[in-house]
């Protein structure tokens, strides 16, 4: 009798059955992990020719993520701006009302004004040099330094304090009217940079170290600015050389270089209407200031909130291009699982399986 035994069928069906074995593991990890992340674990390879708008909803997403980012920094940084804005509205409101009250004669505490100007300049020199994550707020482009001079600190590179440039002006102080004017005429020339016999004396060398208001070539300079949304733009700085600061810190400071109350009556009228004048200009060219501060902070909230908007819209069709039905998954999941075994018990069997058995 003759036997006949086909080993290589036997060698093709383990093959096969190890294939089978290992394709439905590798479909088992892929649903096993959609069913973990509830997202498809190849997505590009599902989508087809619909992936390239998955790339691009994502691409859209990130810019929006990015502005989203930025505009958060920005809307704390306009606080921060107005919260010193107002802080040096209150103090130069305190000087202003107590100089109204001595506007024509010393008569209801002119005589403490030379110190309560000393304080204010102190108060509103720390408030504008305010720093947000490195950068000082009234800076403009030149955000790594402060922007003012303390009153009676050197400025390095003049080697003059205020102070000191002030009391350069003011000299012996007015004995008459027309001096009183004279010396006040001075002293906007060097606040508006335009002291030619004295160029150290002047706003934007000893007082202010920020951007100039000016460039070399005599344009404005540019303000700080920043890109809210695509093709939105918000200009936002404000500097402590623009005219409102400028005016508040000329009255201060023409209040803080002397004692008013011992002035000459004609002189000392005239003198304070000048003060008056400045500290009111700036008093009210602050207020505007707050006013476009707060404008671009709803600017900001504005937009924050259309991109808040926009970014739930693209991330659910992010979701509904990439997200897998939950039920379907763990049907496949489990219908995988059942088909695994089955080639487990089936390879187990088979491995028992011997001719040896037959021929006993």
């Amino acid at each position: 009798m003759t036997w006949s035994i086909g080993g290589s069928s036997s060698f093709q069906f383990n093959f096969f059955s190890r294939q089978n074995v290992q394709s439905t593991t590798i479909a088992l990890q892929k649903a096993g992990q959609e069913v973990a992340t509830g997202r498809k674990a190849d997505i590009y390879e599902d989508l087809g020719s619909r992936a390239s708008s998955v790339m691009r909803l994502r691409a859209s997403e990130a810019d929006t993520q990015t502005y989203m980012k930025s505009n958060a920094l920005l809307g704390n940084k306009l606080q921060a701006m107005l919260t010193s804005l107002d802080s040096a509205r209150g103090r130069i409101q305190a000087v202003l009302e107590t100089t109204l009250s001595n506007a024509t004669r010393p008569q209801n505490g002119a005589e403490v004004l030379q110190q309560d100007a000393k304080a204010a300049l102190e108060s509103i020199v720390a408030t504008l040099n305010i720093s947000f994550n490195g950068d000082h707020l009234f800076s403009g482009l030149r955000s790594e330094v402060p922007p003012l001079t303390r009153w009676s600190e050197t400025n390095a590179t003049t080697g003059l304090s205020p102070a000191d440039a002030m009391a350069s002006i003011f000299g012996g102080g007015p004995v008459s009217a027309a001096d009183a004017a004279a010396i006040a005429d001075q002293i906007d020339a060097a606040f508006n940079s335009a002291d030619t016999a004295n160029p150290n004396r002047n706003f934007e060398t000893t007082f202010y170290g920020g951007s100039p208001a000016q460039t070399a070539s005599g344009q404005p300079s540019k303000q700080v600015n920043a890109w809210v949304n695509n093709g939105q733009e918000v200009v936002y700085g404000a500097r402590a050389n623009d005219e409102p600061f400028r005016e508040a810190l000329k009255g201060l400071a023409m209040l803080a270089v002397t004692d008013v109350s011992k002035m000459d009556d004609a002189a000392y009228a005239t003198w304070m209407d000048r003060v008056v004048t400045s500290l009111t200009k700036g008093q009210e060219g602050i207020l505007q200031v707050s006013a476009r501060v707060g404008f671009n902070q709803q600017v900001v909230e504005t937009t924050q909130t259309q991109l808040t908007d926009l970014s739930l819209v693209r991330r659910t069709q992010i979701s509904d291009y990439e997200s897998v039905d939950p039920y379907e998954a763990i049907t496949r999941m489990q219908s995988l699982e059942t088909q695994l075994q089955a080639s487990y018990q089936v390879s187990a069997r088979l491995s028992g399986m011997s001719i040896l058995n037959y021929l006993r």
